[in-house]
This record gives C-alpha cells, structure tokens and sequence, in this order.
C-alpha cells in the first residue's frame, strides 16, 4: 500500500512523538507540534498514539491513495475533500482507490494530521521516524515532502469503526497555563506582572523550533543571559531585546536566554495552532 504526493502543500512532514532519549546528547526531541490532535488521529483508526504520521502546516497537500484506505484527519481545519467532495474531519474514513485526497489553506489552526489505518512504514532513526528538518534526519529523506514522493503504508486489514470526535475550533486569541522557570526569581516583581498581565502577538518568524512572541519590552535584569543550560519544549525564553520566545519540538536543548516560564502540554498544543497575528497571554498555575 502507498500513497503518491501530488503537491506538498507549504510544508508536509512525517512525524511521531519523537526522540526522548537522546536530549543529553544534543538532539532534540522534535515530533508532533500538536501532540493532542495527532494523538487522536492515530486513535480514530485504532493505531498506537505514537504512530507515524503526515503533519500539514498552514497549507495541506493533494495525494493520491493508491489502494483503498482508511484514514483519519484531525488539526487545523484545511477544508479537506476526495475527488473534490468535502469530507469530515475527526472520524475514520474509507477513501477508495486511486482517490485523491486534498486540501486547502487553513480555515482556523495552524497543523493538520492525517493518520493512516496500520501507520507509515518508514525507518526509524535514533528511535523515532519523526522528520528534523535542520539536521535532514527521520522522516522521508529527512526533508519536508515533495511531488512524486511515493510513502509506503503499512497494510493493515480494519474494520471500519463509526466514531466521530467532535471538530476542535482553534482559537487565535489564547490563555496559555504556565510554571515558574529556573530564572524566574531573577526578574523583578514589576518584569513578572509585565509578562503575566500583557498580551503578546504570535510573529511571523515563528516555526516548529520555536514561537517568538511581540509585545511591550520586558525590562530585564543586568544578568540578562545565563550559562548554556537546558530547554524543553515549552520552555518561554526572554530574549535580550525583552521579548518572550517559546521553545517547541525542534528547539536545542540548551540556551542561554532566561527560563522566564515553562508551558503545560495542554498550552503547548494551543499555542502550536495559533496563527500568525494571533494574541496569547500567560498565567501561572500550581503544582
């Protein structure tokens, strides 16, 4: 089973959960950018969470299913049809042979997911099949996809199951829940209030290494860097200029900014599917 890439949309990848035992040696984890809608993806077609998969960003792509497939879509609403007929989102789906499945740019949210009935059937690397496009390791070719790409399915015989999940509407105006970092006590009390009772834009110079953000100058302290020291995903650095960075899949694990904050999953993957122009403020929680 397979399917062909008729157009790769802006940037399609393959993606699992990534490497999570290699971050002491510099690599990072990388994976899915919104872990919750990937996950269900994989789950509407009774596959392992971590499963590989193809992640969409902004704008989906146009492929061809060479045998007939099941398969989920999930994510940003990019307006999907077969042969030209739209079709739900967040239910399994059957698409006949030699159907074309295809999409369009983003109605709200920024990722898209499409799981396939059994998975990709792609080599590993280091653990994990998920793409890094900086170091053009995992994946296909460890790049983004192209046209004429031909992706192997594994060939897993299903039943269809009816279950349909109700369609996430993707916010681009956000809360997002947050921890203390390991320099938040460097800030004053006025820098800390500054970053929590202000909103910030989602700039254009954002990716899936992280999602910098602009707003109002945060006033730093003299000691505005630290040593080298690790970053995880969710991490939100205060850059020297005072502007607020969220370190996501694709970050390195070390930086040298201040470790203001540090997202929870669940506003990691919010924040992941808010679009460029879109606002975001932060608030602390317990733990």
């Amino acid at each position: 089973m397979q399917i062909e890439i008729l157009h790769p949309g802006l940037c399609t990848t393959i993606q699992d959960e990534g490497r999570v035992e290699y971050q002491d040696k510099g690599m990072p984890v990388t994976g899915f950018m919104d872990t919750s809608s990937a996950c269900l993806a994989n789950l509407l077609v009774n596959n392992a969470p971590n499963t590989a998969l193809l992640e969409m960003q902004y704008l989906g792509c146009k492929l061809k299913v060479h045998q007939p497939t099941y398969l989920a879509i999930t994510g940003a609403n990019m307006q999907a049809k077969v042969n030209g007929e739209c079709v739900v989102i967040n239910k399994m789906i059957l698409i006949p042979k030699n159907a074309i499945l295809s999409f369009k740019g983003a109605i709200n949210g920024v990722y898209a997911y499409i799981s396939f009935a059994g998975g990709i059937a792609i080599e590993s690397v280091l653990g994990s099949t998920s793409t890094y496009l900086p170091a053009k390791i995992g994946g296909f070719k460890g790049r983004s996809l192209l046209k004429g790409d031909v992706i192997p399915l594994n060939n897993k015989q299903l039943s269809f199951v009816n279950t349909k999940v109700k369609n996430t509407i993707f916010k681009n105006d956000v809360l997002l829940e947050c921890f203390r970092g390991p320099e938040w006590d460097f800030l004053s009390v006025n820098s800390q209030q500054h970053l929590l009772k202000n909103s910030y834009i989602v700039s254009k110079d954002s990716n899936r290494i992280g999602i910098r953000l602009e707003g109002t100058t945060i006033e730093l302290p003299k000691k505005n860097e630290i040593i080298s020291s690790a970053i995880i995903k969710g991490t939100v650095q205060v850059t020297k200029a005072g502007q607020p960075i969220v370190m996501m899949v694709d970050a390195p694990t070390t930086g040298g900014y201040l470790r203001a904050l540090n997202l929870s999953q669940k506003s990691c993957n919010l924040l992941a599917q808010v679009q460029i122009g879109g606002r975001v403020q932060f608030t602390l929680i317990n733990f």
